[in-house]
């Protein structure tokens, strides 16, 4: 009898150190803190701005509210890929709405502009998909989540160049974007620089540009891969054309590829195959225990643009619960430039004073829809 009173006991004492040490749960103290989303959510490019929305909600439903128990609003606003749309945004959600901070899935050229006004309106902006290198240079208050054009370019002409063991490249780039173009420049300065041969520089000019004429010659020049940092319905052009030729050229794109394919062009995906493409992920990529809980929520095929939403979302969240005031602006701007070794889905996160993100890149193949695992660089 003592000893099952002396077991009651202790199972009762256990109970109770295993209820001290439960984290309780935190307790919504009614007060909103506004966050303002920019991002094309109409034409071209809106998969990139629904994508990131539906990554931001699942980083929502994993964490919905600070310390203190504000909860979060978000305020969407449609910049159509409108540059000076994208800038009228910007004053709105600064002056009108008084935003803490603002989160943007918008490319590289609308984030530019905002880039130019950024110190005027002196609210920390987080660029997650803008890879152009200038996004950062000469403001304060924009930084990135992404790798830059810089890292991306010189990593792609190494490995081609060092592990390919490929000599000659022709390189396609959109003159009208941004991206594409500061993207191909960047390849094309490294890989000359380790005495590889730029065959040809294919600027494409118009949506149903007829490129067959161009592929013969670049076959003629007996070049062995395409480097395509442009948008996919021109890669699936291109990749159409070549096989009309019977032409087999190695080819690698940029990161979001295969994002955009998967929800742009479905039917589509399986002309991928064989690909190689610089991208954030990969398909068989180990999660942190952050990712896993990411993954538990998320539902359907993922894409980069959803997990860098996801990533988006709680780094600048825990930018804001590092200030004592969750609407200092100065203070989030701070403490964004201040991140180190953040633990995202699949890695860590250092973003330092100067804004720029270091992050690790992977070169990956893409197979039956999946991009699959080659090497990962940092």
């Amino acid at each position: 009898m003592k000893r099952l009173i002396h077991l009651l006991v202790l199972i009762t004492f256990m109970l109770l150190i295993s209820g001290c040490n439960r984290k309780p749960a935190i307790e919504p103290s009614g007060k909103k803190i506004k966050i303002g989303i920019i991002a094309a959510f109409s034409g071209a490019d809106r998969v990139k701005g629904e994508e990131g929305v539906k990554g931001v909600k699942i980083g929502m439903q994993l964490q919905p509210y600070l310390d203190n128990g504000d909860g979060i609003e978000l305020v969407l606003e449609d910049d159509k890929d409108d540059s000076t749309l994208t800038v009228k945004l910007l004053k709105k959600l600064a002056e009108v709405d008084r935003v803490s901070a603002i989160v943007t899935f918008s490319s590289s050229g609308q984030v530019l502009a905002m880039a130019d006004v950024a110190d005027t309106y002196k609210v920390p902006i987080l660029a997650a998909l803008a890879t152009h290198p200038d996004t950062t240079e000469h403001n304060d208050y924009v930084s990135q989540l992404c790798f830059d054009d810089i890292f991306q370019g010189t990593v792609a002409a190494l490995f081609v160049r060092d592990e390919l063991l490929i000599d000659k490249v022709a390189v396609f780039a959109d003159p009208d974007s941004y991206y594409s173009s500061n993207l191909a420049a960047q390849f094309e300065r490294k890989f000359e620089s380790i005495d590889g041969e730029i065959v040809d520089t294919i600027f494409l000019t118009g949506a149903n540009e007829d490129v067959s004429d161009t592929l013969k010659s670049l076959r003629d020049k007996n070049t062995e891969l395409l480097y395509l940092p442009i948008e996919a319905d021109a890669v699936i052009r291109i990749i159409k054309a070549a096989e009309s030729l019977g032409w087999k050229p190695k080819m690698m794109g940029s990161d979001g590829l295969i994002a955009t394919v998967i929800t742009k062009h479905k039917e589509e995906l399986g002309l991928l195959d064989g690909m190689m493409a610089t991208d954030f992920f990969h398909n068989d990529m180990p999660l942190t225990r952050f990712g896993r809980k990411v993954s538990a929520k998320y539902k359907g095929q993922g894409t980069s643009f959803a997990v860098l939403g996801v990533e988006g979302y709680a780094l600048l969240l825990d930018a804001v619960i590092r200030c004592s005031d969750p609407e200092d602006r100065e203070c989030i701007n701070n403490r964004i430039r201040s991140t180190n070794n953040f633990t995202g889905v699949a890695g860590k996160i250092t973003n330092g004073p100067n804004g720029k993100a270091l992050r690790p890149l992977s070169i990956n193949t893409i197979q039956n829809g999946r991009m699959e695992f080659v090497v990962k660089v940092y």
